[in-house]
């Protein structure tokens, strides 16, 4: 039998790299316990990566300006100065890749993609866009998603949950029923 896919939107892994929800951390943790004994197959796509370190940046570039007691407006200002704002980046890229490598290579994420070589293929997209209004980059997320069979979809972006809940089995992890059913239901089946 093959292994379930769980597609894992940026927001989740954001939550288990920034420690920011222990409850999205500890089930993480557990299913990259089973990812690598094969017993699930977690994956994101290439848009979620793109996505992932840009939002790890930002997080690192503001927490420097917040621990230099920055305001607000000066933050502002820093970030719509591009020279300063690259230089402080630059500063922060090693620590950044390396987390991001560390947590996708080393646990052998399936980075998925589209392959846009056929015409079918963005009739995917055009579905997504048009009857479920998804913008871009959710529509080209959900399409890599659906295109590579993922079983079960795995975001805290509540509004995209509800809106393509018919297309997968999707749980949002902002909700605590929710993340305590994907536990009960897909997580303790594995054990």
């Amino acid at each position: 039998m093959k292994p379930p896919i769980i597609f894992l939107d940026t927001n989740v892994i954001l939550d288990y790299l920034e420690r920011r929800d222990q409850e999205v951390e500890k089930m993480v943790s557990q299913m990259l316990l089973f990812h690598g004994k094969g017993r699930l197959i977690l994956a994101t796509s290439v848009f979620n990566v793109s996505e992932l370190i840009d939002n790890e940046f930002q997080i690192q570039v503001i927490g420097e300006c917040i621990n230099e007691r920055m305001s607000y407006d000066e933050i502002n200002r820093f970030r719509s100065n591009k020279n300063e704002y690259r230089a402080k980046a630059e500063k922060n890229r090693m620590k950044v890749e390396r987390k991001i490598k560390d947590f996708i290579f080393k646990n052998r994420i399936d980075i998925l993609s589209i392959p846009f070589n056929e015409p079918e293929y963005y009739q995917e997209l055009y579905e997504l866009i048009y009857k479920y209004q998804l913008r871009s980059q959710d529509a080209l997320m959900v399409a890599t998603a659906s295109l590579n069979d993922a079983t079960y979809f795995l975001s805290k972006d509540s509004d995209l949950i509800k809106t393509i809940g018919d297309l997968f089995n999707t749980f949002d992890l902002r909700i605590a029923s929710s993340l305590e059913s994907f536990r009960n239901e897909v997580l303790e089946a594995l054990l």
